[in-house]
């Protein structure tokens, strides 16, 4: 793979843009970037549960159709749940997306390949399962316009991001219960 951008600067770029929105991360690296970069009471972390960041986020979605839910998910972690795409596609909230870090490894569980780094593509599969708005983002110019879209148009979205392989260095702080209490009364305030 060749691609440059990061996670570091993806994560960033959308910090950058959020005012209200409810960000749900995966497990993992995803979390620990978001948590060091902006943590922020309208943050939801899912902790232990590989594979469910993009069903927990569309379950708030539905939940609160008043609130716009970017989730952040890792390629590894969707490919365990690709069920979730038909889901998202038959529900279709128009305030939900889906952005996936696509590095084509299992990053947190020692960097195995994933099937992305074969031929599979997460955004095709994501048409396919009846999401129109799904394409793939390889340059922070291409980034930039998919937030600008997801946070503005909508959904549902899937944004496939192509990053370059490498773990955030620092530990993920796990106050299980504290950060979801701090989510839950976030949310209900909102």
């Amino acid at each position: 793979m060749s691609a440059t951008l990061t996670r570091t600067a993806a994560t960033r770029l959308l910090a950058e843009r959020l005012a209200d929105e409810v960000v749900v991360t995966n497990l993992g690296q995803a979390s620990l970037e978001l948590q060091q970069l902006a943590d922020r009471p309208l943050n939801c972390y899912i902790f232990g549960s590989m594979g469910q960041c993009s069903s927990v986020g569309l379950g708030i979605a539905l939940a609160r159709p008043d609130v716009r839910v970017v989730c952040l998910d890792g390629d590894g972690s969707l490919l365990m749940n690709l069920g979730s795409l038909c889901t998202i596609a038959t529900q279709a909230p128009t305030n939900y997306a889906l952005v996936i870090w696509d590095n084509e490894v299992h990053q947190t569980t020692g960097g195995q390949p994933t099937a992305t780094a074969a031929r599979s593509s997460l955004a095709a599969i994501a048409r396919g399962a009846g999401i129109e708005k799904a394409f793939e983002v390889r340059t922070e110019e291409e980034l930039r316009g998919a937030y600008d879209r997801i946070l503005r148009e909508d959904g549902p979205f899937v944004v496939s991001v192509k990053i370059a392989i490498g773990r955030t260095e620092g530990r993920l702080d796990r106050d299980v219960v504290g950060y979801t209490r701090r989510f839950v009364q976030a949310l209900a305030a909102r």
